[in-house]
């Protein structure tokens, strides 16, 4: 095997050992390998920084065929039992965390209108709402945006509490969504929650390729 043959053997282990769709499926002959090639030939040369031949990367996926990870079933298991929601329309607005309390204070005093979804940091906070809410949150908020993006949408994944035991639970999701071209514009999670924001443009593709996925998951764990 020649060096150019190991880099790529290397990277492809990597690219599989970390998407358990991709891995699952490989060990179960569900893929087709051509198919896959071409999906991962673009990722795989901007790493090496050169051209490579599609039939190299397909006998790299033939070698990591057999490949296994222990916490598979773990993961299958966890997506299996999964639930989504959607929401479409949300503005992302970024504000300072030292204003943060009493934005969302005034919010609630002045309508009792909550956003969709708060994630504070040390400097600054993000606070993520629905388009139909923004007239009724205070003067405060709006004049205190460091960053303002409209035309997102949140999907939030309900998983069981054994995703907690999961590894690559969500490098499985993520993997799912690069596989399908679609770019997360934020994540984060709460217990067993999981929060995946994107551009509403890719919301109905981003939420159908989750949930293949599932759908995938539930399959699987039933054989």
């Amino acid at each position: 095997m020649t060096k150019m043959d190991l880099s790529i053997n290397k990277i492809v282990r990597n690219l599989v050992t970390n998407d358990v769709f991709l891995a699952t499926s490989l060990k179960r002959g569900y893929i087709n390998l051509s198919a896959v090639t071409r999906d991962l030939k673009p990722r795989i040369e901007a790493n090496i920084g050169e051209k490579i031949n599609s039939e190299a990367i397909i006998s790299a996926l033939k070698r990591n065929r057999d490949l296994s990870r222990k916490f598979d079933s773990v993961v299958l298991e966890a997506l299996s039992q999964t639930s989504l929601q959607m929401i479409t329309a949300i503005t992302k607005y970024v504000v300072p965390s030292a204003m943060s309390a009493r934005i969302l204070r005034e919010s609630v005093e002045r309508n009792g209108s909550d956003p969709v979804y708060i994630s504070t940091g040390s400097e600054y906070t993000t606070i993520l709402m629905e388009d139909r809410k923004i007239d009724s949150f205070p003067d405060s908020m709006h004049h205190n945006v460091i960053d303002r993006k409209a035309g997102l949408a949140v999907i939030v994944l309900k998983s069981p509490v054994s995703i907690m035991d999961a590894p690559g639970f969500l490098m499985s999701i993520y993997s799912k969504l690069a596989f399908s071209g679609i770019n997360i514009e934020e994540t984060t999670n709460s217990y067993t929650d999981s929060i995946i924001i994107v551009k509403e443009g890719d919301s109905g593709d981003a939420f159908d390729s989750i949930l293949e996925l599932i759908s995938y998951a539930k399959e699987s764990v039933l054989k």
